[in-house]
């Protein structure tokens, strides 16, 4: 049984079934999540928002080394291990849009995840905690938002500071470099939120409390804006032990609507 909820221009739906997830996000009559299919990607990593638990993005050939152990975890078809095991779990409804889930095996340590979401007029907030002990965590969440809403295109601004370096594997190597031009599947520290629009329709900035944020922008048809509370591959790499603490992300998108500005604006000339 999925669960709606709305609030002024905004309406969310969300499937404790299928990972927590939402299946949509509508703002102002518009759908800013991409409901598509893509081949050859597992169907529970490719659409809708889904939170990321305990840990968020790749680990490298899905074996999570650490403290002279070894456990495998399920692989992807890249034969990484891919953004936790909450995206596939059943949730369950503590609250009106409060879920939660125990999760333990094949992770090494047995843990409970909780996820809220709540609705104002302009804004969605997303919370997601984590209270497993052994190898730490890393949270977030992972948007796929439309390339295209209300015949717009969407256009993505990035503050961007730093970028973790990928190697020829496409995991990160350890290094922080200088911010390269896309298309990206890369992640980075912001100097600020980033922000989506889609000119004269909606816009869309995110704000988190995560440090870092990975940006896929190859596919066609969606952008995915991620925060993160570590890079992806982070329990591999001394540098970022202390990112691996983490008990709790949030996620707060604040969504505005293009079109009535723009037609303020004609008014005013």
């Amino acid at each position: 049984m999925t669960l709606r909820a709305e609030q002024g221009p905004l309406s969310i739906t969300v499937d404790p079934e299928r990972g927590g997830r939402l299946l949509s996000f509508t703002a102002f009559g518009h759908e800013l999540l991409s409901t598509q299919s893509i081949p050859g990607v597992d169907d529970s990593v490719a659409h809708g928002c889904y939170p990321m638990v305990p840990w968020a993005g790749r680990i490298a050939d899905a074996r999570l080394r650490t403290h002279g152990r070894e456990w495998p975890l399920p692989p992807s078809p890249d034969g990484h291990a891919l953004h936790g095991l909450g995206r596939e779990a059943v949730w369950e409804q503590v609250g009106p849009l409060e879920l939660e889930v125990p999760l333990g095996d094949p992770w090494p340590a047995a843990g409970r995840a909780r996820l809220a979401y709540e609705l104002a007029d302009d804004r969605l907030h997303l919370r997601l905690r984590w209270d497993g002990e052994g190898p730490g965590a890393s949270l977030g969440f992972h948007p796929w938002f439309r390339r295209e809403v209300g015949g717009a295109q969407a256009e993505l601004e990035l503050d961007r500071l730093d970028q973790v370096q990928r190697g020829a594997d496409g995991l990160p190597t350890g290094r922080i470099v200088a911010p390269e031009p896309g298309p990206w599947d890369d992640c980075f520290t912001l100097a600020g939120p980033p922000r989506l629009t889609w000119p004269g329709v909606l816009g869309a900035t995110l704000y988190s409390d995560a440090d870092w944020w990975v940006v896929f922008t190859e596919p066609e048809h969606a952008v995915c804006v991620e925060p993160q509370t570590a890079p992806p591959d982070a329990f591999h790499h001394p540098r970022w032990a202390a990112c691996l603490t983490a008990r709790e992300v949030r996620l707060t998108i604040v969504v505005s609507d293009l079109s009535q500005q723009g037609a303020a604006a004609e008014l005013r000339t």
